[in-house]
């Protein structure tokens, strides 16, 4: 490791940031020093102002490619470097902001019902029942659960903060036929040994082959079951301070995006492991 990415990966941790922003920060650098083929030390400003727009007009990055340039560029050169960047020279590109393409309630029943490994099927299950990131997912814990309390421990989730997230009846009884097949003792979803957490690349594999199975072709990954979780909660009357917290959310306006989504509401929130059940109809009385 050179001494310019070492001063960088320590700063970075004691930043305290997250190991997949530090191997991010230090891939987009990298790039930069093999593009010009030389140490960022001896890369201008005005160079980096000809990267960007090489990245725009030639490699057509997304603006939220270019947004993780600059701010592992600023990280580089304002924190390590001491050689602050000029924002108004180097601009962070404006967010773009998307409405991906929202399964359905049927959907995401058929696309967990799809996925034929029952460990990854109870995996997207609790996804979708708790609309939890799949980083939180893959670091759950046996001892995060809480049935009395009927809560769910979110430890260190994005932003470094601690949240609960509902543990319905629903959840309870699938976690405990999970449990009595697989008995977890340290992470609950583990890989080769009871001590070792699953990828989150391997429950974005077991989401997409569901998918696929089930011949659904809307676009989007794993977290778009976090994204039918917020949207159906929404149109079932949860409100939205509440559902801000259960998301994670610092602010309410990454909250608000999903009221986009709403066609309807219903007076009382519904428990979203139980949407899974397709509901059976009431006998009419003769």
């Amino acid at each position: 490791m050179s001494s310019l990415r070492q001063q960088m990966t320590e700063l970075m941790i004691l930043c305290g940031f997250a190991k997949s922003t530090q191997d991010t920060y230090l891939h987009q650098i990298s790039q930069l020093a093999k593009y010009f083929n030389r140490s960022p030390e001896l890369i201008s400003e005005e160079d980096i102002r000809q990267y960007m727009l090489h990245c725009h007009l030639e490699k057509h990055w997304a603006h939220s490619s270019c947004r993780q340039f600059i701010h592992a560029a600023r990280f580089l050169f304002d924190r390590v470097l001491e050689r602050p960047l000029s924002k108004k020279k180097l601009p962070l590109p404006k967010k773009e902001i998307k409405i991906p393409e929202l399964l359905s309630r049927k959907e995401v029943r058929q696309i967990i019902e799809h996925c034929q490994n029952e460990k990854h099927k109870t995996a997207l299950m609790v996804t979708y029942a708790t609309g939890i990131r799949v980083s939180e997912l893959t670091a759950l814990k046996v001892d995060d659960l809480d049935g009395e309390r009927g809560v769910i421990k979110i430890r260190a989730g994005k932003g470094k903060k601690d949240r609960f997230v509902d543990f319905t009846d629903g959840l309870k009884q699938c976690l405990r036929a999970y449990w009595y097949e697989y008995r977890p003792i340290h992470y609950l979803f583990y890989s080769y040994t009871r001590n070792r957490p699953y990828t989150t690349s391997t429950f974005q594999r077991a989401y997409l082959r569901a998918k696929l199975s089930a011949k659904i072709h809307k676009q989007g990954g794993i977290h778009a079951l976090r994204h039918a979780y917020a949207t159906h909660q929404l149109e079932d009357g949860m409100p939205l301070s509440q559902l801000q917290q259960m998301l994670g959310h610092k602010q309410i306006s990454c909250t608000l995006r999903y009221t986009h989504w709403v066609r309807c509401t219903k007076v009382k929130p519904s428990k979203p492991f139980d949407l899974l059940t397709p509901k059976t109809p009431k006998k009419t009385k003769q």
